[in-house]
């Protein structure tokens, strides 16, 4: 399986065999809707998928988002902040969830945690929309439909604690 270090990150086909070619080609936003493994040693490894929209602007959606290392805080946002800088485009992330392990953002069985670290992330700008079975964010959401989401999840959490005392 071929794999090339691009900006810092070594990537990889996720599925299937891709040539160092079309890595690049896909990599510089040319090539089909590819799913593919990442990693900046030291730092982080995930998997993502890149296409261009219909209106041929780039979009990232994030699956998997490992952060890497003893001291993670602030590193979940810096990879963020780095996928969106080297491929400037939209940054989705569908369905995220967290193990037992903090440093871990994963697709299935989104714990609540994990789903408020993607609303503040959006907040922050970082990513541009997300789906969860939780809740979903937006492009053009307003800060009072933000703050109500994280409200909610609150309020299910202190509700889920209450059941099991």
């Amino acid at each position: 399986m071929a794999e090339i270090e691009w900006k810092g990150i070594i990537w990889r086909a996720a599925y299937g065999n891709l040539s160092v070619k079309e890595l690049l080609t896909i990599l510089k936003g040319f090539g089909p809707m590819e799913t593919l493994e990442f990693e900046r040693p030291g730092h982080f490894k995930g998997e993502v998928s890149l296409s261009l929209s219909q209106d041929g602007t780039k979009e990232i959606t994030l699956y998997h988002l490992e952060v890497i290392g003893p001291k993670r805080k602030g590193k979940g946002r810096e990879a963020l902040q780095y996928l969106k800088k080297i491929f400037k485009g939209e940054l989705y992330v569908e369905d995220p969830g967290g193990l037992a392990d903090p440093r871990f953002i994963r697709v299935k069985n989104a714990s609540r945690e994990s789903v408020l670290f993607w609303v503040k992330m959006f907040r922050e700008g970082l990513i541009d929309a997300m789906e969860s079975d939780m809740c979903s964010l937006s492009p053009g959401m307003s800060e009072d439909e933000i703050t109500g989401i994280e409200v909610e999840l609150n309020a299910a959490d202190v509700k889920r604690d209450a059941s099991s005392a």
